[in-house]
């Protein structure tokens, strides 16, 4: 043990120098394109046969001359799709009497048909691109799936 503390007495008994040294780190910061990210959209139109049901309205209208006399005027009435409307007329004879000179039968159809309607229909698809590095070439991403419904190869994404 002795030995052991006669070194430590040697360096305590010395002056000794001690250097200092400190390391400083500067940082800076720069942007570097690594990639990109392109999204964009196509919109495809194309012409479809759209199948409508075209109702319409029309109206039918007879003259039914009646020439009969009656006691008093009535109303328009109606038997089934047939609104009727009479006409009358006051007309001398040895006494004036009331007559019925005609009626108007007037008849509402209601037709349906079938029928194709040819529509310009617009579809839009988008697509996400990425590019890696800054000169790389455009790939589509495959883990964002397009929007685009029916796509077809005659319209791939470019």
């Amino acid at each position: 043990m002795s030995s052991d503390a006669e070194p430590m007495r040697e360096l305590a008994s010395d002056s000794a120098t001690l250097t200092a040294s400190e390391e400083r780190l500067a940082l800076s910061a720069h942007e570097q394109e690594t990639g990109a990210v392109r999204v964009r959209t196509i919109t495809h139109t194309e012409l479809r046969e759209l199948p409508v049901l075209l109702h319409s309205t029309a109206v039918q209208m007879e003259r039914v001359a009646v020439n009969k006399f009656v006691d008093a005027e009535f109303a328009p009435r109606k038997e089934g799709d047939t609104l009727i409307v009479p006409v009358f007329e006051y007309v001398p004879v040895t006494e004036l009497r009331l007559m019925l000179r005609e009626e108007l039968r007037i008849t509402t159809v209601v037709s349906t048909t079938s029928d194709v309607h040819v529509a310009e229909v617009q579809h839009q698809e988008v697509v996400v691109e990425r590019r890696v590095g800054s000169a790389g070439d455009w790939i589509a991403d495959p883990a964002i799936p397009s929007s685009g419904v029916g796509e077809s190869a005659s319209n791939p994404a470019v």
